[in-house]
């Protein structure tokens, strides 16, 4: 089954003190890109998450958003610590200037909370149980991201069968085509023949001759033949479990190809205008493509 490059996936887990946000984004890209914004404490997550996300999906732009903090609305990277050196030399500073001048009073803690870098934010280190949350909601995001690929992908995939069944129809017209094209010619061929040998008799062999010649420049049956291999080959993807947007990719480009070939070759009418369905067909194909993994 296909899949889109689109998608989007989101959980949230509570473990402890702490709960993690995840959301994961995914657009089309011809390869894979992992892009995270993490806090500064899980940076050394960003590794292992692109991992989980290649491990998983094949192409895709991917942009994914960690966000853990403490159930009690504290920070859960940083932490506040006083600044015990600095503090002391203040109170240290206090003792002296109360005793040199005979002073009395406390210094109370409002005073000392005043001071400037008196408290500091600590940064805390990775702890293994907030990595194994952290890696476990990611998982569940990106599940629920390919869910949502999937499901665009069956649509995708729908609307691509479709087309390829108007190729397959437009390309039977062709071939039904074929031997009308060439009575059509051995007629139009005659009546010039006539008109410029007024009163003479035809020369069969000649004009038998000519015919030949031009049956063999027109002749489409290879380009038939490979046009149905190929569209039998796009519609057997279709139904794939492997990524196939590559390889659907390249057999659009052969479609392309020979569609282009029985266009140049072929002057018949009807024919000409079945080539301009297909190759209209073709043109929503490739746009559809670009969004299959």
């Amino acid at each position: 089954m296909l899949k889109s490059m689109t998608g989007f996936g989101r959980s949230e887990k509570q473990s402890g003190a702490f709960s993690c946000k995840v959301e994961i984004r995914s657009v089309n890209n011809r390869f894979i890109e992992a892009n995270t914004r993490l806090p500064k404490h899980l940076s050394a997550l960003e590794l292992p998450l692109k991992k989980c996300i290649k491990a998983r999906c094949a192409r895709g732009t991917f942009d994914v958003f960690v966000a853990l903090e403490r159930t009690e609305g504290e920070s859960a990277d940083t932490r506040l610590k006083p600044n015990i050196e600095l503090a002391s030399q203040y109170v240290d500073a206090a003792r002296q200037l109360k005793e040199q001048f005979g002073l009395s009073g406390d210094l109370p803690l409002e005073a000392l909370l005043g001071v400037r870098d008196i408290l500091m934010t600590e940064q805390l280190e990775l702890d293994p149980a907030q990595e194994s949350m952290v890696m476990e909601t990611v998982e569940d995001a990106l599940t629920a991201l390919i869910q949502m690929r999937t499901e665009e992908g069956a649509n995708l995939e729908a609307e691509l069968g479709q087309h390829i069944r108007q190729i397959g129809e437009h390309l039977e017209t062709i071939k039904e085509r074929r031997p009308m094209v060439l009575d059509a010619y051995r007629e139009r061929l005659k009546e010039k023949i006539q008109a410029l040998t007024t009163g003479q008799d035809l020369d069969e062999t000649r004009l038998a001759q000519e015919i030949a010649i031009m049956a063999d420049r027109s002749d489409i049956s290879e380009e038939i033949s490979r046009l149905h291999s190929h569209l039998g080959q796009f519609a057997e993807l279709l139904g794939s479990k492997e990524p196939a947007g590559r390889k659907l990719e390249f057999i659009t480009q052969e479609i392309n190809r020979e569609t282009n070939t029985i266009g140049s070759k072929s002057a018949d009418y009807p024919t000409s205008q079945s080539v301009i369905e297909i190759k209209s067909v073709l043109e929503k194909i490739r746009e559809q493509l670009q969004n299959i993994e």
